[in-house]
């Protein structure tokens, strides 16, 4: 407590006043979410709110994703905004963490261009942020302050947990940057997992998602993925079990055996697939054939009843004939995925597509999601339309005006013409559907 009394009584001299408010930014995935909630839960214990007005903050925060060319363009503008907010008071505490300064170039890039940032902490050394914020706040070193135990998760939604198991990544997926910024795969603690799945569903947690870049393959002395799972369902309490992501290669029949037995599962997989041609997913070296894909997900609408299957596309390819992207087109019509993610392919510095000849016009690289997003616009649809008329039980998530948003177990949006109050689990009657949601009336 001694450090933290310290550093208090810097941050109060920094910013001149008793309360501290932060901004913080999240772009990407849930994974980034979940880092963000560990930093804001530190900052919670530091005595900071939080606060959406950037122009009143005294520390403004960026967690930043690199999936994706255009999302670093996006944030390095974001970033350049700054400029004028720290010129303005230069008090201002800011930093920039997560996926995107593991880059080696676009870190050297924003200390160049950006010298006004304080701080720069990457996905793989999230954890060590609260040494860092005490070493550009105090100019001294300190070993093992995480380990304190100062660090707590802060729920940005009550309701809804994050919940990381593995982190990192070793497939090496030939278009993918994650295993280059966030390192190896590293599965957590099991006993560590399960206490904290405990703890937050005792204090009202009502859906668990289990995070990871590829969760399937989480292993942590000898207790795999399906005896995790196993256990986190054992737990007492109304709540349900997600996760994502899943990777198609180490998806198996052991391991939807058990989501069958699972009664708090919540019977929507996340599966992406990418393509649908053989050659590509060869290309990407994602180490399953487009028959492969289809016998898992067969078998799995076989043994789960009810199954809501969504999954990503990547569309332009470096060398992707409109044939083999054909494929990918008949793939989306076979499975009928509930919804899937589209993308254009987006080249990214270190993997190994990156060296491969992209002769895709940006043109035809539209032309083809395009395809892709009004096909699926018409099975989404479909799909939802078929729930008209049934009973669902739903978890309110959020409130606008007097609406109310709700999420059922298997991931379906439901719109609500009255007002409930958040972390609900009412049962509701389908009166019509949307083209990406469902409203419904409490019954």
């Amino acid at each position: 407590m001694k450090i933290i009394n310290y550093l208090k009584e810097i941050l109060k001299k920094r910013f001149n006043r008793e309360n501290f408010l932060a901004y913080i930014k999240i772009f990407g995935c849930q994974q980034n979410e979940a880092d963000a909630e560990k930093i804001c839960g530190f900052l919670k214990f530091l005595g900071f709110n939080f606060t959406d007005d950037i122009l009143v903050a005294d520390l403004i925060l960026f967690e930043t994703c690199a999936v994706r060319h255009t999302a670093e363009e996006k944030i390095l503008a974001h970033i350049g905004n700054l400029k004028n907010i720290k010129k303005a008071n230069n008090n201002i505490f800011i930093a920039i963490c997560g996926c995107m300064v593991e880059q080696e170039n676009i870190r050297n890039y924003i200390q160049e261009k950006f010298g006004f940032i304080d701080l720069i902490c990457g996905a793989k050394i999230i954890e060590n942020f609260p040494e860092l914020f005490y070493e550009k706040l105090t100019g001294k070193k300190l070993n093992n302050f995480c380990n304190i135990h100062v660090s707590q998760v802060l729920q940005k939604n009550k309701f809804k947990a994050w919940v990381p198991i593995i982190s990192g990544c070793n497939n090496f997926c030939s278009y993918c940057i994650v295993p280059y910024v966030r390192g190896p795969e590293k599965s957590k603690d099991y006993n560590q997992i399960l206490d904290y799945c405990k703890k937050i569903i005792k204090n009202g947690s009502k859906i668990i998602t289990l995070l990871g870049q590829n969760v399937n393959s989480y292993f942590y002395n000898n207790f795999n993925f399906s005896d995790l799972l196993k256990e986190i369902d054992n737990i007492n309490g109304e709540f349900a079990i997600r996760f994502m992501t899943s990777h198609p290669k180490d998806f198996n029949k052991n391991l939807v055996d058990t989501l069958a037995s699972l009664k708090h599962f919540s019977n929507h997989l996340h599966l992406p697939v990418q393509s649908g041609n053989n050659k590509i997913l060869k290309f990407m070296n994602r180490k399953y054939t487009r028959e492969e894909y289809i016998e898992k997900i067969n078998y799995a609408r076989e043994k789960i009843k009810n199954l809501v299957i969504t999954s990503d596309i990547i569309v332009g390819f470096p060398g992707e004939t409109n044939l083999e992207f054909e494929d990918t087109v008949s793939l989306i019509k076979k499975i009928q995925f509930a919804s899937i993610f589209n993308f254009i392919y987006s080249p990214r510095v270190g993997t190994a597509a990156f060296n491969m000849q992209d002769n895709i016009s940006h043109d035809e690289k539209v032309r083809r999601i395009s395809k892709i997003i009004k096909i699926q616009e018409k099975i989404s649809q479909e799909f939802l339309s078929g729930f008209v008329g049934t009973n669902l039980k739903v978890v309110i998530e959020e409130n606008f005006a007097n609406k109310s948003i709700a999420r059922s177990k298997s991931n379906l949006i439901i719109e609500l013409e009255e007002k409930f109050n958040v972390g609900d689990i009412i049962s509701v009657k389908i009166i019509s559907s949307k083209r990406n949601s469902l409203i419904g009336k409490k019954i």
